[in-house]
């Protein structure tokens, strides 16, 4: 999930978020951590954060160069 990259790039902090959409602070903690989260939690999330559930839940992929697998990856 891309909440904790989107919450960094817009300069909120945990505590921020929270107070913006109305969670509570040790759930922003649960879901940046990989818990999952309930429709309800991403509608409030994706409020805030200007875009839409799709795109908050899009993963990160993070590629290991000191692997010879990435490689075999398309270019983007």
């Amino acid at each position: 999930m891309m909440l904790k990259e989107l919450r960094i790039s817009r300069h909120f902090s945990q505590e921020q978020l929270a107070q913006m959409s109305g969670l509570n602070v040790r759930t922003i903690q649960r879901i940046e951590s990989g818990q999952n989260a309930s429709l309800e939690s991403l509608k409030c999330l994706a409020s805030v954060l200007d875009v839409d559930i799709p795109t908050l839940n899009q993963e990160k992929l993070v590629i290991d160069k000191n692997s010879d697998n990435w490689k075999n990856l398309p270019f983007l």
